[in-house]
Formats: C-alpha cells, structure tokens, sequence
C-alpha cells in the first residue's frame, strides 16, 4: 500500500495540552491522523494496543517519562519511529534519547515547521525502510530488518534504531563506498538539520560494538570520501 498522510497515525504524548493540541492540529492539517495523551503510561499502553506510525513523546511527562517510554518499546522489539521532543537542550540529553532508540530530537520551543518537516522525514524513511530487503548478509553479519535483529555467528548484538539503519545501510552495499552525505539522507532523512560528523559518531559506536565480537574493523574509512563495510584481509 502507498505511504501518504491518510495511512498514518500519528500518536501525540504531552503533559503540556496547549502543545499536544497545537502538534495534533497542525500534523491533521498536512493530512495525518493523529491521537493525543498526556501521560507516560497512557502513551505506552496506547503504543502496545494500537498500531501507529510515529510517536512524537515529549521527555518529561507524569507517570512516566517519554525517555522510559521509549526505552521499554525497544527492549520490546517496537521499531516505531520516535520523535523526542523536549525542554532539555543539553548535548548529553541529545546522545541519551538517540541512544534510548529515538529516532530524532527536537528541543522546545520549536518552530512548527521544523516540526513537521521531520515528521514528513521520519515518515518517508520508515516507508522507504519496508519497502528494502528484509534480510541482509555479510561474512559474519547478519540483519533481519522486520524483527529488527543484528548477529553475529548467529550470536545477537544490541544495536540502537540509528545504528541499526546505519549498518543496515552499509550492509545493502558491501565493499562500496559510501559518502556522509549519503549516510545522512539514508538513515537521518532529506530534512536532517544537525551536524554531519554525527555520522562519524555513530560509526564509532557500531565499531566498539562490533568490536566486542572480533569485527571492529569490518567498517572501514576511506579518507574523504566516507565509510565502507569490508572483511578484513
């Protein structure tokens, strides 16, 4: 089925009402179906029952925090992406969402616009994303895109969601080299406003982990030009 606004739910959980009201009205008015609560546990009670396509959660909320929201729907297998929006504007704050499994992270106050542009990202990648290979190998490697598992020698690693599309990524083009740029559209998406080295940031966590099962060098750089994935001689 065609991916348009029409086909997608979008859940909204903020404690603040004028602000879920304000992010509901405007995704409504690109088009999206959208569903609002106000707390942590109604948030993750609503991701467990219904079927969504993105969960914009703001960090702190009662009950619980979208921070621990997040965390629980990846310890779970829930690949739904996630946009963080948050008060906390601390690059520490940043690293500790996307390492939770968000998807993106959006500091109040925001710009609407910038909002939506990535809702409409994380929309299109997570189409793009069903419509690739469910399964890729690579020497040792191995992905299963819908049950969102990475191996290795059939042994699982823990990979976040961004680490996960980034080596999946690598992975659909092995020994080819493959710039920043492209890496950012790929798994970041077209509307990415942040800092290109972040791609280098997240090679490095995959190569620690990798690293952990005798691959750290399996991602290679290749000075200027970007990264690829090569067994070593």
């Amino acid at each position: 089925m065609t991916t348009t606004p029409a086909n997608i739910t979008i859940l909204v959980a903020d404690d603040d009402v004028n602000i879920a009201q304000l992010i509901s009205m405007e995704c409504e008015e690109e088009g999206f179906n959208v569903e609002s609560v106000h707390d942590g546990q109604q948030a993750l009670l609503q991701l467990r029952q219904k079927e969504f396509q993105l969960a914009i959660l703001d960090w702190d909320m009662p009950l619980m925090s979208g921070y621990d929201v997040c965390q629980r729907l990846r310890d779970t297998g829930n690949t739904i992406p996630i946009l963080m929006v948050t008060a906390k504007d601390e690059v520490e704050d940043r690293v500790k969402a996307l390492d939770a499994g968000a998807d993106d992270y959006l500091c109040k106050p925001f710009n609407i616009r910038e909002l939506l542009a990535r809702v409409r990202a994380l929309v299109r990648r997570n189409s793009n994303t069903s419509n690739k290979k469910a399964l890729l190998e690579y020497g040792a490697l191995s992905i299963n895109r819908p049950e969102h598992i990475c191996s290795v020698n059939g042994k699982a690693i823990h990979l976040t969601v961004r680490e996960f599309d980034l080596l999946s990524t690598l992975m659909e083009q092995p020994k080819q080299v493959i710039s920043r740029e492209q890496l950012i559209t790929e798994v970041w998406g077209e509307d990415y406003f942040g800092d290109i080295t972040v791609v280098d940031t997240y090679i490095k966590y995959l190569r620690v982990k990798l690293r952990t099962h005798g691959l750290g060098e399996m991602i290679q750089t290749v000075r200027g030009v970007g990264f690829t994935l090569r067994e070593s001689d």
